[in-house]
């Protein structure tokens, strides 16, 4: 439901200004890949029908773009043989291996964060004050094993194609590393939403990790429903489609109506 609250949200404001909503499968940790899951998100949103404008994107089909990203950073990073035991006494990264410059295999490799202050609006929070180098410090770009990092590889390709994201506030701690990669690349930033996330009762978000349970497609018109209730809106009974609902949807959707908290999602609710 969590998920189905974002996407909905993000197609409505989209759709509403004639814009071109885009759906992204962020799959760069083969490991931990599981294609099932991929299979069963684009099936669950097509049953909402949640369509995107375009072809599905794959991170993974990207990888060189990633590397000539690395490239273009080249100045700006540093090969880290810090193991997590020894920075977990650490809030943020304290800069062992600045010096480090020469390539090394089995290392990661960090950006090297300038003290900055890093302002930016979001459409729903307003004014974010980000003081980098004190709540991040140098932050890995590729990692020890070889895989580029999320907020890389997602700086790379917002910063390259998007104009616009509405995503959820649990993603907003990546947004201004994003940006500050953004920056050294020369991309243009796009504009930043960050809607409430769907919490349980004790505060936690709903993910797989939380056990929240996964939507029914066979009941998608009530799966609507009930996320436009969590954003504060309930649509006239007689609309029991989901094309019907989605249209509805998007004539009275506003982002900045959205309640600051959502009501809490009960354990027993299986949400459709």
């Amino acid at each position: 439901m969590g998920s189905l609250i974002t996407a909905l949200a993000s197609y409505c404001s989209v759709t509403k200004v004639g814009g071109e909503w885009l759906v992204r499968i962020d799959d760069l940790d083969p490991p931990r890949q599981d294609p099932n899951a991929i299979n069963a998100i684009l099936r669950c949103l097509r049953a909402h029908g949640l369509h995107p404008a375009r072809p599905v994107i794959f991170q993974s089909d990207h990888a060189k773009a990633y590397e000539s990203a690395l490239q273009k950073l080249t100045p700006h990073l540093f090969y880290c043989k810090c193991s997590r035991r020894q920075l977990r006494a650490h809030k943020r990264y304290p800069g062992t291996c600045r010096n480090a410059k020469t390539a090394v295999p089995d290392r990661a490799v960090r950006v090297l964060m300038l003290d900055r202050d890093h302002n930016y609006t979001d459409g729903f929070l307003g004014v974010i004050d980000a003081d980098l180098n004190n709540q991040l410090g140098d932050f890995i770009v590729r990692r020890k094993d070889g895989l580029i990092s999320y907020n890389l590889a997602t700086a790379v390709d917002d910063g390259e194609t998007i104009t616009h994201v509405v995503r959820g506030q649990d993603l907003l701690p990546v947004t201004a590393p994003q940006r500050y990669l953004m920056h050294l690349l020369d991309l243009t930033a796009p504009h930043y939403t960050h809607i409430p996330c769907l919490e349980f009762e004790d505060g936690t978000k709903l993910s797989k990790q939380t056990h929240a349970p996964p939507l029914s497609d066979a009941h998608a018109p009530a799966n609507i429903r009930a996320a436009l209730g969590y954003l504060g809106l309930h649509p006239p009974a007689p609309l029991d489609s989901v094309e019907v609902l989605l249209n509805w949807s998007v004539n009275h959707l506003d982002i900045g109506q959205i309640p600051a908290k959502l009501p809490k999602y009960r354990r027993d609710n299986m949400g459709g």
